[in-house]
C-alpha cells in the first residue's frame, strides 16, 4: 500500500545554529489518499548541502548504509543532538545535521512536460516517436481510459483515443534524459538538485516517487515524476495530464 506525503511550497525544516530542529511551521505535510503507514505521518524534508556523505544505520559509528550525493531528499522523523534519524528513499538510517539544509522548489515550465518527441497535450506523431524511439513494440487499447498505449523499447507514450493528443509519457531507458537532463540510473540528489524540493513523496513497498505539479496557461493540471529506487537511482520519469487538480485532504500535521 503506498503512502502519499504532501510538502506545501515554502515547507522548512531550518537547523538553529545549535543544530536543533526549529518547530515546524504552521504549513506542513498532509496525507492524502491511501492508507496512513505507521511513522510516515510524522517529519519534514531536508537535502544535503555536502556531497558523498555517510548514510548509517545508527549515529556517530553505525554501519555505513548508503553514501548519498550533494542534494539528496531525506525524510527528517527525529533529532537527537547533531544526528537527525531519517529516511532516504525507503530506507531508514541516521545523517548528521550540519550537513544538511532545508531545500527550495524550483518551478516548472512547459519545456518540462516536452520531450524530443512527444508533448503533453500535443497531437500524437508516430513516425515521429519511432525516428527516435524504434518500432512500436505493442499498441494496446484502454478502454477505461480512453486510451491507446504505444509501447516503444525502454518508454510508454499514452494517447488519447478521441482528440489523438498525448496524455501520458512513461520512460525507463537510460538514453532518453528530461528537458532538465536528468536520465534513468542518476542519483536521486541530482534529480533534486535540478527540480527542487518535490510537492509530494510516495512511499511504496519497492520505490520512492518524487511528485512535481504544475498548471499551464490554460489551468489544465500536470505532473511530472521521478521514480527513485531503494539506492536512490532514478528507476523511470513520468510526464502526465491530470483529469482534475490533486486533492489535498484528511490530517494537516
Amino acid at each position: 500500500m503506498a503512502m502519499r506525503l504532501v510538502k506545501t511550497i515554502g515547507l522548512t525544516l531550518l537547523l538553529a545554529a545549535g543544530m536543533q530542529l526549529c518547530a515546524a511551521a504552521k504549513e506542513q505535510e498532509a496525507f492524502y489518499t491511501g492508507e496512513k503507514i505507521k511513522g510516515y505521518d510524522k517529519g519534514s524534508f531536508v537535502v544535503l548541502e555536502a556531497d558523498d556523505i555517510n548514510f548509517r544505520s545508527a549515529a556517530e559509528d553505525g554501519n555505513v548504509l548508503k553514501v548519498l550525493p550533494h542534494h539528496s531528499l531525506l525524510r527528517v522523523i527525529r533529532q537527537s543532538g547533531d544526528w537527525l534519524e531519517a529516511e532516504s528513499d525507503g530506507v531508514d538510517g541516521f545523517i548528521y545535521a550540519p550537513y544538511t539544509v532545508a531545500g527550495s522548489r524550483d518551478e516548472l515550465t512547459q519545456e518540462d512536460f516536452a520531450l524530443g518527441y512527444a508533448a503533453l497535450g500535443q497531437k500524437f506523431d508516430e513516425q515521429k516517436a519511432e525516428e527516435r524511439l524504434g518500432a512500436v513494440k505493442q499498441e494496446k487499447i484502454d478502454k477505461k481510459r480512453k486510451q491507446i498505449n504505444y509501447t516503444f523499447e525502454g518508454a510508454v507514450i499514452s494517447v488519447a483515443r478521441k482528440k489523438q493528443a498525448v496524455d501520458a509519457i512513461r520512460v525507463v531507458d537510460p538514453k532518453y534524459i528530461t528537458m532538465r537532463g536528468v536520465s534513468i540510473g542518476d542519483s536521486a540528489g541530482r534529480a533534486v538538485g535540478q527540480y527542487g524540493l518535490p510537492d509530494a513523496v510516495v512511499y511504496a513497498a519497492d520505490n520512492t516517487t518524487y511528485e512535481y505539479f504544475w498548471e499551464d496557461d490554460k489551468e489544465q493540471p500536470l505532473r511530472f515524476a521521478l521514480e527513485v529506487d531503494k539506492q536512490s537511482r532514478v528507476t523511470a520519469f513520468i510526464l502526465e495530464k491530470l483529469k482534475k487538480k490533486v486533492a489535498v485532504c484528511c490530517q494537516s500535521l
